[in-house]
């Protein structure tokens, strides 16, 4: 092991560090903790702090503060080492400075961005009208300060002059989201003009993008954002979530709000485990981020029409990933903002009295449709097997099919046939909830891992040369993966010599490799694939060495072997059992060894 990893795990402790992603518990001189690796509903992952080790005996996952922080972000060791040594205050020798400058500086022009807006607001006579509006909304001075709120003034270049001053060029900005290219000529404008801005903050404290508020009433847009960029995927980020963290593990709840100005009046009354979606759809990696510090979710949408809708998919998919899910009810207000602009105590009191999921849509349908009639029936039938279908506990699933047998006077027999069966044509219930969200596309291992094997070529172009070697053509199962796979290596094989040049005088930039792969693949679905791949390139691997980077390519494609031969290995013994079963003596002897066989190059 390394000197600075030896530095590092002396310098940082496991149990802090686990503690601000889980709740842990005391267990003698150890702790517990519910695995975040794995659904469980009984503690079983242990923690030791005399040996800086943690072990789950539910999943199997376990080792030191590196491998928890790399199952825990989805990074791979370059970008937890890289993490870990900033927080613990370790240079790490062997990272090229050019290109760790480089990566930081979408950070840094965010956060320049932040300060000087800030500064605008609390000390320039052009955020005046801006000061108004928030003291008009009940806003502190602290709770400014808290927020790093600001304004952008109503100018088209003044941020891009401050941080062009400041030695970023305009492509580095226009590339961090924080300005737009003309439409005819050359250069670009500010993104953000006459507006609020709210800084949007990573778990490690940084300054990713950003939303902002219109000040002018006729303004178009009333809220932008920072566009998607490397630093920057609104789908994985929760406004307020960094504030957040401590309140939501204190009082194991969190509240989910829709805006930015719903986080902040109530973290300013003290009810500060609030976070907000921003106005998007509640994604998968969201729910992830928040069941790191509670599996209580308090959902706090606005109820008008469109708000509605949202909370359903919301609560939908939170069931689906078995969070208990309690919806909030406004006595007063359109939103928690007014809500508590009004009377703080009654956004408090809607916490309080927040109502189980379930029981919400319950009193929804019965509400909605007087269950005296067979119309009716079938009306709350359809409403109310979609939202229990979607709950990701049998238990739980079960206990709803009963209590919706015995509300509307029907059979529970008939009920779990129609959740089971597929929609037949004209007629029956779905399995699919007939309001379930659009769910995001499950995870793809090997394609995942294959882009990230592009990723590190975009940074190291002679590593292509290793993918044509690794031989994946015979473990690439997914149609998709290996199809990408065959291209890619036709690409490099037509163009080895420009590609082998970029390594020996840096003749050319990453984006023009990636511009000149793009237009070699020409098809729209390959394009966004490698588009994809470059971004994880440049947000995982721009700071890590060639030696490191050669480890990550080799432990790459190792896993997608071992995801080959996994499945491969679960077939046969699935083989197995059915010949065993039938007494087929001889097959079952053949896939015993085909199945050591495979078990010995997996270990191997």
């Amino acid at each position: 092991m390394s000197r600075e990893t030896e530095e590092i795990k002396a310098k940082l402790d496991l149990v802090d560090l686990m503690s601000e992603y889980i709740r842990l518990t005391p267990a003698g001189m150890n702790y517990r903790a519910l695995c975040p690796f794995h659904n469980e509903k009984t503690p079983s992952l242990m923690i030791s702090r005399s040996k800086q080790i943690w072990k789950c005996f539910g999943c199997g996952a376990g080792g030191d503060i590196f491998d928890f922080l790399m199952g825990i972000e989805r990074v791979e060791f370059g970008e937890a080492l890289k993490l870990l040594a900033d927080k613990a205050g370790v240079k790490l020798s062997g990272i090229n400075q050019a290109k760790q400058d480089k990566g930081n500086r979408h950070y840094d022009i965010c956060r320049l961005a932040a300060r000087y807006w800030h500064k605008v607001l609390r000390e320039s006579p052009k955020g005046q009208n801006a000061r108004a509006y928030l003291q008009q909304r009940g806003l502190s001075e602290e709770t400014i300060e808290d927020f790093n709120l600001g304004y952008a003034v109503d100018s088209w270049d003044n941020l891009l002059k401050f941080l062009t001053g400041r030695g970023f060029s305009q492509a580095e900005i226009f590339a961090a989201g924080l300005s737009v290219k003309k439409n005819q000529g050359i250069g670009f404008y500010d993104r953000f003009r006459d507006r609020i801005t709210f800084p949007i903050i990573d778990l490690h404290g940084r300054t990713v993008g950003f939303g902002a508020r219109a000040l002018k009433a006729d303004d178009l847009a009333k809220y932008i954002n920072t566009p998607q960029t490397v630093i920057y995927n609104k789908s994985a980020v929760l406004y307020g979530l960094y504030q957040a963290r401590a309140a939501i593990k204190e009082r194991d709840l969190a509240i989910l709000v829709e805006g930015y100005m719903d986080v902040i009046p109530s973290y300013q009354i003290g009810v500060k485990n609030v976070v907000a979606i921003s106005g998007t759809a509640l994604t998968l990696e969201q729910i992830k981020l928040l069941k790191r510090y509670s599996n209580n979710l308090a959902i706090a949408l606005d109820m008008d029409a469109a708000g509605r809708q949202a909370a359903e998919r919301s609560i939908d998919l939170a069931l689906s990933q078995e969070m208990n899910v309690r919806v909030l009810t406004l006595a007063q207000g359109k939103d928690p903002g007014e809500c508590i602009k009004i009377d703080p105590d009654d956004w408090r009191r809607a916490i309080e009295q927040a109502q189980p999921a379930l029981d919400y849509f319950f009193d929804l349908a019965f509400g909605q449709w007087p269950a005296a009639k067979p119309e009716a029936k079938k009306k709350i039938g359809q409403f109310l097997l979609a939202k229990i279908s979607a709950i990701g506990n049998p238990i739980e699933r079960d206990y709803w099919l009963k209590e919706l047998a015995q509300r509307l006077s029907v059979s529970e027999a008939i009920l779990r046939e129609l959740i089971v069966k597929p929609k037949s044509a004209g007629a029956g219930l779905s399995r699919q909830p007939v309001s379930q969200p659009p769910v995001a596309l499950p995870v793809n291992p090997q394609l995942d891992l294959l882009q990230k094997l592009l990723g590190l070529g975009f940074i190291f172009p002679r590593l292509y040369s290793k993918l044509a070697q690794a031989g994946l053509i015979d473990y690439l199962t997914d149609p998709a993966s290996l199809d990408l796979y065959k291209k890619i290596i036709l690409f490099y094989t037509k163009n080895v010599d420009s590609i082998t040049k970029l390594d020996v005088d840096n003749s050319v930039s990453q984006g023009d490799l990636l511009d000149l792969m793009l237009a070699w693949l020409g098809e729209a679905d390959d394009n966004k694939l490698v588009k994809e791949a470059f971004l994880v390139g440049q947000n995982s691997f721009v700071e890590i060495d060639f030696d490191s980077a050669q480890k990550e390519f080799s432990g790459l494609v190792k896993k997608i072997k071992n995801l080959s031969l996994d499945q491969l290995i679960n077939d046969l013994k699935l083989q197995l059992i059915a010949a065993e079963k039938r007494g087929e003596q001889a097959e079952s002897e053949r896939l015993y060894i085909k199945l050591q066989q495979l078990i010995m190059e997996k270990n191997n």
